[in-house]
């Protein structure tokens, strides 16, 4: 997008575009009886917000030499993901805020709302920022801003309607019996990221206006790289664990430590539960703090290396919280094992931000430019779907009573990505050494 488009204008038209849900959401919420489907019609615009990290990598990539990528991806990226502790931080304070407003609850106070008009407020800024201090490449864009919007729009809606297609088969298929088992629901989630995915780039390969499909397709030689389906595999690795976890972390504190059986044998809730706010958004802080550091780090020792180092941790880590959540299960006081699992989990951020900053200096590298930028905004945005999975495979485990399961099956997926790097940029006579 950046290259048919041009980064500044991609910027602060998906900024612009981001606040449209968020006004949408900061007006219906005050509604306790606000449609579901108009939710769901606010998350599928709100999914901006990832195409637009993508973009954002790819296009400060640009400006850098490799010799700099790691710390420019690193950090460009690093800050993006603190939105993600951002909002798990300072939205519950402000949808527990009501300013003088009456609650929108009558069993509890709380303004959901605010969230919404806190993102807006921070969308409007953000895009006057971006309109009158960034800058396009020379090379990328057409030669008026006019067509540079009108490709932006163009693309962006056929994103959209792609995005769309995949919530209809979400919606039609919510009650199918052929995804009531446990396989079938993540047998189902894993077909919506197909559908999406899928339907998008065919939608762009050939309904993309005359002036940027040349780019399009140009771009499409990532496609025949070999190293771009590799590096988009270890990038699911990172960047899919750190958002997916991202997504669970909250939800697990409250599954595996906010309830217990009474002495009859009913779930309860845990009187000493930990507090789910006060903790959500460490990880995500942790993950993206360290992001940059793992891209200078890669800089200096080589991104591959960087990589495998933490991949080693991360495994052994989610190895280590696969045994802590079965064992958590098994307590009557399970608030006894919060401090292993809250540090255990801490591991996973660190390590999995850390790899954030090392593959993408990788790619950096691998590529030249005009290839690289295309190959970071692929792999970011297919790993962005981890938000979306992960989340979804803790969901269906808990469901059966076997958390575990799912950090079991992370762990032999990371194992797999530590051999694929090992193979190709580390061990000697490897394809791309120095990577």
């Amino acid at each position: 997008m950046t290259q048919c488009s041009g980064g500044r204008n991609v910027v602060y038209s998906t900024t612009l575009l981001l606040a449209l849900p968020m006004l949408l959401a900061g007006i219906a919420l005050r509604d306790p009886d606000v449609d579901l489907n108009f939710l769901l019609a606010c998350s599928l615009l709100s999914g901006v917000g990832g195409g637009a990290f993508a973009s954002s990598m790819s296009n400060i990539s640009f400006f850098y030499p490799k010799r700099l990528q790691g710390y420019a991806l690193g950090m460009n990226g690093g800050l993006g993901n603190l939105g993600v502790s951002v909002s798990q931080l300072v939205a519950p304070i402000f949808m527990g805020a009501g300013f003088g407003a009456a609650s929108v609850s009558k069993v509890t106070n709380t303004w959901t709302y605010n969230a919404g008009w806190l993102w807006f407020c921070l969308c409007i800024p953000s895009a006057v920022a971006a309109f009158f201090w960034m800058n396009n490449q020379p090379s990328h864009g057409e030669a008026t801003t006019l067509l540079n919007l009108k490709n932006f729009w163009w693309m962006e809606t056929v994103g959209i309607f792609a995005s769309f297609l995949a919530v209809l088969t979400l919606i039609s298929t919510r009650d199918n019996a052929a995804f009531q088992s446990s396989g079938g629901k993540i047998g189902r989630n894993f077909l919506l990221v197909l559908i999406a995915a899928v339907t998008e780039h065919v939608f762009m390969w050939f309904l993309t206006p005359a002036s940027p499909k040349a780019r399009v397709r140009k771009q499409a030689v990532i496609f025949k790289e070999k190293h771009n389906y590799i590096m988009t595999f270890l990038y699911i690795m990172c960047f899919g664990s750190f958002i997916g976890y991202s997504g669970a972390f909250p939800k697990l504190i409250v599954d595996l430590f906010g309830y217990i059986k009474d002495d009859d044998g009913n779930t309860i809730t845990n009187p000493n539960a930990p507090d789910v706010f006060k903790f959500s958004w460490m990880g995500a802080a942790v993950g993206s703090l360290i992001r940059p550091v793992g891209g200078v780090l890669s800089d200096k020792f080589g991104g591959a290396r960087v990589t495998m180092v933490s991949i080693i941790v991360c495994t052994i880590a989610a190895i280590g919280q696969a045994i802590v959540v079965q064992k958590t299960r098994e307590l009557d006081q399970p608030e006894k094992n919060f401090g292993v699992f809250l540090f255990l989990f801490l591991i996973l951020f660190l390590s999995t931000g850390a790899m954030n900053g090392s593959t993408f200096r990788t790619i950096g590298v691998l590529f030249e430019p005009e290839i690289a930028g295309p190959v970071l905004g692929w792999s970011s945005a297919i790993a962005s779907y981890g938000a979306f999975v992960i989340p979804a495979m803790f969901g269906v485990s808990m469901e059966v009573g076997k958390p575990q399961t799912t950090f079991w099956a992370l762990s032999g997926y990371y194992c797999a990505c530590g051999l694929v790097n090992f193979w190709y940029y580390i061990r000697p006579g490897c394809e791309k050494p120095g990577a």
